[in-house]
Order: C-alpha cells, then sequence, then structure tokens
C-alpha cells in the first residue's frame, strides 16, 4: 500500500493552500470533541462535516500527534452520524454536536436535518482512505467503510436529481467509490449511469443548472476532482474531465481580474465580492494560479469553508492553460451570452470599471437569497468593489449589454418565501461611502446610474455599507420593468 501524498508532494501552489487552511484550521480545534468550533464567538458550534477536512489536513501534514488526533476526529465524526435505517436521515450527520435530533418534531428535510453532509463528509472520508489508510488503525477503517456504505445507501434514490449538481457529482463519485470498494456492482452501476445523466445535461450547453456560483462551482469541482484522482478506472473519469475543462473556461469568461471577482448573474451565492468572503472558486484559483491573484478575505473575513484546504490541494486542479492570462490582468471589453438550459439564458458586460450580468429565468423562479438574476459590480475610488444585486422570487428576463441592464417581470401568486413577496423587487447595494437615490438616478460611490421603471412605490434602508431598495409592484400591476443604465 502507498504511502499516500505528502505536503512535499504538492504543488507550490497546492501546499501553500493546505498549509495556510490547516494553520488557519487549528485555531478552531477543540481537543476534548476532537472537532472544530464553528467560530470564535460565544454561540460557536462544534461542527461535523467542516471537521473531516482538517482529520485529512492532519494526514496529509503527519507530524507530531497529527495521525492520532486525525484517528480521534474521524470516530468523533461517526460518532455523530444516524444509523436509523427507514429514516429519511439514515446515513447523513448531526451539522453540530447537540443539534436535535431530526424526530424532535417534524422530520422536514434542510429544517431539522441536512442529507448532504452524506456527500460532504464521505468524500473526505475516500480521500483519507485513499491516501492513508495505512496510517489508521483496521477497527477505524471498519468504521469508515461501515459509515460510508450507510451514507451511500441511506441516500433516497430520487432526493437528489442530476440537476442538483454540486450535490450529483459527489453522489456519484460516491457510489462508484463505494461501491468499487465493498464489491457491489450494482452500487457502481448506477453511480457510473447517474454521473452519465449529469453529464449529458452538462453537455447539452456545457453549462450545470446551478450557474456561475462562486462557491458550488468550488464544490463541483472538488467533485470533478475526485473523478479525476480517484475514478481512474470508471466510465466517469473521461467524462468529468471533459466537465472539468469546460467549467474552468466558463470561470475564465466571467472572471475580472481588475474587480478580482466572478461577474453575474448568479444562481446561488453567499457574498458578492470574492474578496470579502470565502469563495470555494477562489481556493480553486489560489490551486491554479497562486494567491497573488486570487481574491480572498482577511481576519474576521474568512469563514469556515477554508477547512476545505487540504482535501482540493490533494484533489489538485487541470485547468486548461490557455486560461491563464484572464486571471492575471483585464484584457478587453467583452460581452457574453450563454445558454444554460433550454429556457435560461445568461448575459454579461465586462469593462475595464464595471460589469454586469443577468439571466433571463424563463421558467425557472428563484426561490432564495442566494439567486441574484441580475447585478452590477464596479470598481470604487478607493480600489475596493461596489455592487448591486436583485432579489427576487419570481421569474425574470434580466439581459445585460455594454452599459445596460434591462429587467422585466410577470407577477404571479406565487407564495411568500424567504426572499421576500412576488410584488417586491428587492436590489441590494454596497456603496459605502455615496449612496444617493433619486427618482431618475443612483448616485454610488464611484458610479452614477440612471434608471427608469414602471413601479411608483419604493422604500430605502441604509445600514451601515449596505443599502436596500424595495419597489413594490401597484396591486393591479401583472408586469413590471427596470433599465439601469451605466454613464
Amino acid at each position: 500500500m502507498s504511502e499516500g501524498i505528502s505536503l512535499s508532494d504538492l504543488s507550490p501552489y497546492a501546499r501553500h493552500l493546505a498549509t495556510e487552511s490547516l494553520e488557519w484550521s487549528e485555531g478552531f480545534w477543540d481537543p476534548d470533541s476532537a472537532l472544530l468550533w464553528s467560530h470564535r464567538q460565544n454561540d460557536a458550534v462544534l461542527m461535523v462535516r467542516n471537521s473531516v477536512w482538517f482529520a485529512v489536513g492532519l494526514l496529509l501534514r503527519n507530524r507530531g500527534d497529527d495521525v492520532e488526533q486525525a484517528c480521534r476526529t474521524i470516530d468523533a465524526i461517526i460518532d455523530n452520524q444516524f444509523d436509523e435505517p427507514g429514516t429519511p436521515y439514515h446515513g447523513t450527520f448531526y451539522r453540530y454536536v447537540g443539534e436535535p435530533h431530526p424526530s424532535e418534531g417534524d422530520v422536514v428535510m434542510w429544517r431539522t436535518y441536512d442529507p448532504n453532509w452524506r456527500q460532504f463528509i464521505g468524500l473526505g472520508f475516500a480521500t483519507a482512505l485513499e491516501e492513508y489508510e495505512d496510517r489508521l488503525p483496521q477497527r477505524l477503517v471498519d468504521r469508515m467503510i461501515r459509515s460510508l456504505e450507510m451514507a451511500v445507501v441511506g441516500e433516497p434514490p430520487d432526493r437528489c436529481p442530476p440537476t442538483y449538481s454540486n450535490i450529483a457529482l459527489m453522489k456519484a463519485a460516491m457510489c462508484v467509490w463505494v461501491g468499487k470498494r465493498i464489491g457491489n456492482d450494482e452500487m457502481v452501476l448506477y453511480g457510473e449511469e447517474f454521473g452519465g445523466e449529469v453529464y449529458r445535461l452538462f453537455a447539452q450547453n456545457n453549462a450545470f443548472a446551478e450557474y456561475n456560483s462562486p462557491t458550488y462551482y468550488g464544490v463541483n469541482l472538488y467533485a470533478l476532482g475526485f473523478w479525476r484522482r480517484y475514478l481512474k478506472k470508471s466510465a466517469l473519469h473521461e467524462l468529468g474531465a471533459s466537465m472539468e475543462a469546460e467549467l474552468w473556461r466558463d470561470i475564465a469568461r466571467y472572471y475580472h481580474a481588475g474587480l478580482g471577482n466572478l461577474c453575474g448573474p448568479f444562481s446561488r451565492s453567499y457574498g458578492m465580492d470574492m474578496n470579502h468572503y470565502t469563495a470555494l472558486a477562489s481556493l480553486h484559483i489560489w490551486l491554479a494560479f497562486g494567491p497573488e491573484v486570487t481574491p480572498f478575505p482577511s481576519g474576521e473575513e474568512i469563514n469556515a469553508e477554508f477547512n476545505y484546504g487540504p482535501c482540493l490541494a490533494i484533489l489538485g486542479v487541470d485547468a486548461p492553460p490557455e486560461i491563464a492570462t484572464a486571471f492575471s490582468a483585464f484584457e478587453s471589453p467583452r460581452g457574453i451570452e450563454k445558454r444554460i438550459t433550454d429556457e435560461r439564458v445568461a448575459t454579461a458586460w465586462l469593462d475595464e470599471h464595471y460589469m454586469i450580468g443577468a439571466e433571463d429565468s424563463g421558467g425557472y423562479s428563484g426561490r432564495s437569497f442566494q439567486y441574484h438574476p441580475a447585478t452590477i459590480h464596479w470598481r470604487m475610488p478607493d480600489g475596493e468593489t461596489g455592487w448591486l444585486a436583485l432579489r427576487h422570487i419570481g421569474q425574470v428576463a434580466a439581459k445585460a449589454e455594454s452599459g445596460r441592464l434591462s429587467i422585466e417581470a410577470e407577477i404571479r401568486g406565487e407564495q411568500q418565501t424567504e426572499a421576500g413577496h412576488p410584488r417586491e423587487f428587492v436590489f441590494e447595494v454596497f456603496s459605502p461611502n455615496v449612496a444617493v437615490f433619486e427618482e431618475g438616478v443612483w448616485r454610488l460611490d464611484g458610479l452614477e446610474i440612471g434608471i427608469e421603471t414602471d413601479i411608483a412605490q419604493r422604500a430605502i434602508e441604509i445600514t451601515g455599507t449596505t443599502a436596500i431598495v424595495t419597489f413594490t409592484a401597484a396591486s393591479d400591476q401583472s408586469r413590471v420593468k427596470f433599465d439601469f443604465s451605466i454613464s
């Protein structure tokens, strides 16, 4: 059995990322529980999922008592797995130590348990076994194999569709890898057929339905890296290589090196400025092209996604060499038009000092705060990035052109969700020093935007550096329009 990859075996960029991530994560290590704290504040919790990436990092470093600590962490994670056949949460894990059992009250996916912990933790366990099984006691290896089998068997077959790309890619990897490990040919065949369907849908437009996500593109690359490194004898290996290359090309197409950000629109995004939150796409840029060109936060803005570092470093990247220049300097203004699905079309315009993203969502309706079908980024006088993003739960037909963002929406009777009411069009604006919202013009920090709309009612709330501008359509309006022009 091989010794497994070590820090010295990694490329310089990968070694740097793994080391920085591991040292940062150690600041959250709890020696009593052998798990990581979520953060340093009083309301911190002990995390189950993220601790697996730390355990892999300890095995990678293999210094002092690293292996012993990693074994304790893996044991603690498995102690938090649900071994309850017949329940919808069988095989997944508590999200944090002390979380109420899912059966306390109504069992509701996402609210009382997270099914995706099966895949996230599972790939971490599989990586540890692929690389470092010889360092682990046999009784722990046996526990890990049983845990992995439970995670695969416990996943309801219709819970994760192939369009749910970040989880689907991991699910396919899990089925194939675990099936091969335990000698279950049916599990392997299912994983390869499921992964093949993920590829078929992607290949229609070289796009995932979870389109242009700074976080979930990172999970996609993580899963595809697993396909590349550990599924070499599977039919998925070649399919994964094709998806990985095309995904990198799309990231490069939307990346603005001068602003240090991906242009919108974002199907799923946890933030609008990659310099001020930990986006997993940033970690892959770090791996491929180095920390000097990587948008990355500092201090308290770094969040627990940084725990991924060692696993990503082990899997590495396979970015097409011709895209490297896109991450070193902004080359020239360009427009993008990209079909996502038969119904959805993304457009973008990237200029030297600003960029605009938009999506014509067709029949797709975003229903959470993560969906931003219309965005603007720009460079402020202090060199920082200002931004604007639309939050809306209904269908939107938005288009980006040079200096212009147009939005049309038909108002339908959807139920109110976490993103708001279907008659509300909420624009979140980061413009810390200047934010003046007049009827026909918005004067922002480094940008002036003309605005025309047929919605009369609006409300403005400014909290700190962020403004929330809410337009509410009249009860008799069935369609609304916005036109933003950048002077």
